[in-house]
């Protein structure tokens, strides 16, 4: 019979890429499995309520960390720069966890990989990096993903009439992550990840709580148990996901890191009987393979800049 002692030695004596797969493959399987949780919340109880709380057993989870810390690792230098991420980061959950409870979550999946573009427009735009034809080529082939799920045929013959808003607040969603990456970026020089995360996690259930507390429904004893969990699963997700990253380079993960929408698919067929018409399926593919591209050429590029 195999321990779990067991198998941690045979996790540890791995090679680096397998652990890392294992562990990204984790965190997709957490991550795909709280969505859903999150979706079916989302039937009954407000989104704000939902985060407010999902920010409380994210900040129960991150307090060891918070207690080992040295006092001088919690203060924030940069506290501009906490308070504009922690607004973006804000609205872009409130628009995300919106989107996820009201679209198929095969859809509100692929949305969420367009971050990818806005990451590399605003390192253009912020951080003043420099994009090729090649890589301005796969953003624009990208945005045409993005408005294939949008049902062209619909916007054409509706006008905007014919455009589902969620759509909207899943690429608002995807634009504040990106928008929140880069802010990280330039925050890293100054405070450590442990203050960052925490502190978000801290201002944003804060922020929450007021319109949390306007739109209260006590929940149910069934629903706190799955609140519960998905506070844990999210936690461990980016404790995976964190992990794996530091086992393997990004490009050999990114193409992994699609199978979340073959889980979310498989979670929605089963739970909510959705499945990804055929506008979806033709903008994941166009999604993956412009992203895919974007991550490939950049790394090709960071290895021709460290040769030189």
């Amino acid at each position: 019979m195999i321990t779990t002692h067991k198998l941690l030695q045979r996790f540890n004596a791995s090679p680096a890429f397998v652990r890392a797969l294992i562990l990204l493959f984790a965190s997709m399987v957490c991550f795909a499995i709280s969505v859903a949780m999150i979706k079916k919340l989302g039937q009954q109880l407000h989104v704000a309520e939902i985060i407010a709380l999902r920010q409380i057993f994210l900040v129960l989870a991150l307090a060891p960390a918070f207690m080992r810390s040295p006092r001088q690792q919690l203060t924030v230098r940069r506290v501009d720069l906490l308070l504009l991420r922690t607004s973006i980061a804000f609205v872009s959950i409130l628009c995300g966890f919106t989107a996820i409870i009201h679209l198929p979550l095969a859809t509100a999946t692929t949305l969420s990989f367009s971050r990818t573009f806005f990451i590399t427009v605003f390192a253009v735009l912020i951080l003043k990096e420099a994009v090729g034809p090649r890589r301005i080529g796969a953003l624009l082939v990208g945005f045409i993903g993005i408005l294939v799920i949008a049902r062209p045929l619909e916007l054409l013959s509706n006008g905007l009439t014919g455009l589902d808003i969620n759509i909207i607040l899943a690429v608002v969603s995807s634009a504040g992550i990106g928008m929140g990456q880069i802010i990280i970026r330039i925050q890293a020089r100054y405070d450590t990840p442990t203050r960052m995360v925490i502190w978000q996690a801290v201002l944003i259930g804060l922020a929450m709580a007021p319109i949390a507390y306007w739109n209260w429904i006590t929940p149910t004893w069934n629903q706190w148990g799955i609140l519960v969990l998905v506070g844990s699963l999210t936690s461990f997700a980016q404790w995976s996901a964190v992990s794996a990253f530091k086992l393997a380079e990004a490009t050999f993960l990114a193409p992994f890191d699609y199978l979340r929408l073959v889980f979310s698919t498989g979670l929605g067929w089963l739970i909510f009987s959705e499945w990804p018409d055929a506008y979806t399926w033709l903008g994941a593919a166009i999604i993956f393979l412009s992203t895919f591209y974007i991550i490939r050429r950049e790394a090709s590029l960071k290895r021709t800049r460290t040769e030189d």
